[in-house]
């Protein structure tokens, strides 16, 4: 089910609730070894980090899995390292590649000295969190350096899904709403942006993607013929997902990057 949160400007998905035992289950269902190698292919994160942070620098990932992404960045000449409350995932994955840095912590409240990273990638994490992101991105801010940067990914509350929301489309989550089955929000960018220089970054790039995940969801009529064009791992289903990013990112995107930087002054 999916809800609307007037009072927040945002969408709840319940579906189950997002929890270590739940991560673990998911990634146990992959070919482990596959999975971590094909972070190499993630071209969008090699793009933005290498936008912003000079070649060996040192990046912490916030939410890492099974690692994949710190793998990637390891092997594009980054200190990379990752954290995450999925234990089991976090011990196979060390058993496996004992020199990659991952670890098991809480994302908001890591053991990392002050100002130790130069960047910091949070990918789809903070919209899973019911009471909140705010210690999480306050927690990042705290790691980075001064003038660091922080790449941030979350579900959107699109012009699309305003618009729905507007016309009623969605059910009004209600105060008494049961919580206990709550997967993610899909988060307004604005509130976001408005958290976040509060904390004392700078909002300085945003990019909204993954288009053809929120029209087949938001479309029910073309879900069918979408669904297909998502799953299919065929040339021309990848470019045709491409074309639809870049043309209609900006109206539908289902996620959205934030890049922001942390402010040079160490006070807030």
């Amino acid at each position: 089910m999916i809800a609307y949160d007037p009072l927040n400007k945002r969408l709840a998905l319940f579906q189950q609730q997002a929890t270590p035992d739940f991560w673990d289950e998911q990634w146990n269902k992959e070919d482990l070894k596959k999975n971590i190698s094909s972070g190499k292919t993630h071209h969008f994160i090699k793009h933005f980090t290498q936008s912003y942070i000079a070649p060996g620098g040192r990046i912490l990932e916030g939410g890492c899995g099974t690692g994949q992404v710190v793998y990637a960045m390891s092997s594009w000449g980054y200190d990379a390292q990752g954290i995450d409350y999925a234990q089991k995932s976090v011990a196979t994955t060390r058993a496996l590649i004992p020199s990659l840095q991952i670890s098991v912590q809480d994302v908001r409240a890591t053991t990392f000295p002050d100002a130790f990273f130069d960047g910091y990638w949070s990918l789809g994490v903070i919209e899973h969190f019911w009471e909140g992101f705010a210690p999480i991105t306050n927690e990042a801010h705290r790691v980075l350096k001064p003038d660091g940067i922080l790449f941030l990914t979350f579900p959107w509350m699109s012009p699309l899904r305003r618009m729905k929301a507007k016309l009623g489309r969605y059910p009004r989550l209600e105060p008494h709403t049961d919580f206990s089955n709550f997967y993610e929000f899909m988060l307004d960018k604005g509130r976001v942006v408005h958290e976040l220089e509060a904390q004392g970054f700078a909002c300085v790039e945003t990019y909204p993607y993954d288009a053809l995940k929120s029209l087949k969801d938001e479309l029910p009529l073309l879900r069918p013929l979408l669904q297909k064009l998502y799953t299919s791992k065929s040339p021309f289903a990848r470019a045709t997902r491409l074309v639809l990013t870049v043309l209609f990112a900006r109206l539908c995107g289902h996620m959205i990057l934030l890049v922001c930087k942390k402010s040079s002054s160490t006070s807030r």
